[in-house]
């Protein structure tokens, strides 16, 4: 026998997929409660809604979201010396190196989201803004490359831990831009 003789499974078909489509939708606007709508694909939806602070436009909240991860990055810079000469697990030959690739990379970083505002705000080209996000974020993740491939342990140690933050404020930078 056919659906079309049983128009009472039918209904009650629509009616059990509207319902679960209402309480999906509530569920959806629930779970993103507190969260900027340009923050709802990063992976830290809480500090990414701290980074555009309260922008209304895509615009404001990629320029925020780029300043944050800007001034994040260069406050690190200074620290890099620090951070390693305490990584314990790399003999003395290779943290110089380190750091050394660390400062690099990190003023690579510095520079590609200084550009990113650049074209973001006076060029108004987008493509290009989002190609320097993605660049600088592939630049911070440089350093923990050289820590590995040094013979270190990419683990709990003070460059690792700080460098994990910057990673956030990145891939929160990067989400936001991406909804172009």
């Amino acid at each position: 026998m056919a659906l079309r003789d049983y128009p009472s499974f039918s209904l009650l078909f629509v009616a059990a997929a509207a319902v679960i489509l209402l309480f999906a939708a509530g569920g959806a606007e629930a779970r993103f409660k507190g969260i900027n709508q340009w923050c709802r694909t990063a992976d830290y939806k809480a500090l990414c809604t701290q980074m555009v602070k309260g922008a209304t436009t895509q615009k404001d909240a990629i320029a925020n979201a780029v300043t944050t991860t800007l001034d994040v990055t260069l406050r690190m810079g200074p620290l890099l010396d620090g951070l390693g000469a305490v990584e314990s697990n790399l003999p003395n030959v290779t943290k110089d190196a380190v750091v050394s690739t660390c400062h690099d990379s990190f003023g690579t970083a510095t520079d590609n989201l200084k550009d990113a505002l650049l074209y973001l705000q006076k060029i108004d080209d987008p493509y290009t803004t989002l190609d320097r996000i993605q660049t600088a974020e592939t630049n911070l993740y440089g350093c923990a490359d050289a820590v590995t491939q040094m013979g270190g342990r990419w683990v709990n140690t003070p460059l690792a831990r700080a460098s994990k933050v910057i990673f956030k404020f990145a891939s929160n930078c990067l989400a936001v831009a991406t909804q172009m």
